[in-house]
């Protein structure tokens, strides 16, 4: 078991983004228990306050790694794009004056279907991460059960592209805030993140858990 969490902490300290850029210091050991607990993550964020980026509060991207799933990202990512340059061709089309109805009758039709497809990739991909979102509801349940923290504070999940832990406040509630009251959620919102990791690194160290999610 600690040998497993060694060659994880090995293993992440040399996961960079395409920038070059390590994994956040403050959002480290959460990357490292998820994965540790069989959840595999995809994306982080430790929570940032500066001029550059504003503000940026804590959370991590959690999906399969299968290469089905992979691959059915991509597919959906590419849809996206295609139903974006089918919209735009549509509208230029509607713009010009004398174009035939024939035509923009077909294009169209190629519209409604590539936005079938992309929905229903969509749809797929939120039904292949269901086991995933399943096993982080029973976790979060036993971590809140006696846990009185303000709403905006709890932690939850996101669907998506895949799935985010991030807490609740974190969407957009605090996009406009004094500049002082975004730090003090920046703080509180880490320390909740650094809670719920300590309450599943318990579980895995004390063995009621595996990194294949058994208990």
């Amino acid at each position: 078991m600690l040998e497993q969490w060694e060659a994880l902490v090995t293993h992440f300290s040399g996961v960079t983004d395409r920038l070059g850029k390590g994994i956040d210091e403050e959002i480290f050991e959460t990357v490292v228990t998820l994965n540790a607990v069989g959840l595999p993550t995809i994306m982080s964020c430790g929570g940032h306050l500066d001029e550059r980026r504003g503000l940026l509060l804590p959370w991590v991207d959690i999906g399969p790694q299968d290469s089905e799933f992979k691959a059915l990202v991509q597919e959906e990512q590419e849809l996206v794009l295609k139903v974006s340059l089918a919209h735009q061709h549509l509208s230029a089309l509607r713009e010009q004056e004398h174009c035939e109805e024939s035509l923009l009758a077909e294009v169209q039709s190629q519209v409604y279907e590539l936005a079938r497809r992309m929905r229903e990739a969509q749809r797929q991909l939120l039904i292949w991460q269901i086991p995933l979102r399943t096993r982080l509801v029973r976790y979060l349940n036993q971590f809140y059960e006696g846990r009185m923290v303000p709403f905006d504070r709890r932690l939850i999940l996101a669907p998506g592209l895949y799935t985010r832990l991030q807490s609740q406040g974190a969407i957009d509630l605090y996009l406009e805030a004094p500049r002082e009251l975004q730090r003090q959620k920046l703080e509180e919102y880490r320390q909740e993140m650094h809670e719920f990791t300590a309450f599943l690194k318990q579980l895995y160290f004390s063995g009621q858990i595996d990194q294949h999610g058994q208990t």
